[in-house]
């Protein structure tokens, strides 16, 4: 299965470099395409050799190896004529690739050679035509300013009746505040009390329930010494 396998790969590139033996056969390969197919070519060559080391081992294996090792050779000698066709195919489209890359940039050069010669002259239409509309914004910006200082003045007299509004607001509010101070301070201190209080009742309730814990305790341990009393009787 291997040889067979071998033996198409060699057919289909043996075919490949007759291609590129044929004169005027064309290269429309693009640099990347072409150097992807030189790096093949290289990988052709290395599968190539291992097959051929492979196909050597297999036949010093056999009784009679010499017709085993010359198909070997021929195999060999294929794969590597058409690695080899490959490569120079991929070399002669990376020359012609950038054979075109350098008539491309040459061109570019010439046509933007002459862009600039007519964007030179647009330049200096535009530039005419930017200071005129540079002149009608200063003025459209001087009325604007105009306009935005009235609405400033306008608007800082109105902050400022907001401001006053403000502050009566907020002496009637000290007012208010100083008027339901005694009350504030009176409930205030009626919290406190309660407070005292509550904080009271659970210190209380904390120390005779210590106080009943001990009792249990004690109760308990006069218990457990009378039944020892009583088992040692």
């Amino acid at each position: 299965m291997q040889i067979r396998h071998w033996l198409a790969l060699a057919l289909m590139l043996g075919n490949a470099w007759a291609l590129a033996q044929i004169p005027g056969t064309p290269h429309a390969l693009s640099l990347d395409d072409a150097q992807a197919q030189r790096a093949r070519a290289k990988t052709l060559k290395a599968e190539a050799e291992q097959r051929y080391e492979a196909d050597k081992a297999e036949c010093q294996s056999k009784v009679i190896a010499v017709g085993c090792m010359s198909s070997a050779k021929e195999r060999h000698l294929k794969s590597l004529h058409a690695a080899d066709a490959l490569e120079r195919e991929g070399r002669q489209a990376e020359r012609e690739a950038n054979r075109r890359e350098a008539e491309a940039k040459s061109a570019k050069r010439d046509a933007e050679a002459a862009d600039r010669e007519v964007q030179q002259q647009a330049k200096v239409a535009r530039h005419r035509e930017q200071e005129a509309q540079r002149a009608a914004e200063r003025e459209r910006r001087q009325a604007e300013e105009a306009t935005r200082l009235e609405s400033r003045r306008s608007k800082a007299a109105a902050e400022r009746a907001a401001q006053q509004r403000k502050l009566e607001a907020r002496r009637l509010e000290d007012a208010k505040r100083a008027q339901q101070a005694p009350e504030n301070a009176r409930k205030a201190e009626e919290r406190r009390r309660l407070h005292a209080e509550r904080v009271k009742k659970i210190d209380e309730r904390k120390r005779k329930y210590a106080e009943t814990l001990k009792q249990r305790e004690a109760e308990q341990a006069a218990r457990q010494t009378a039944a020892q009393s009583a088992g040692a009787q």
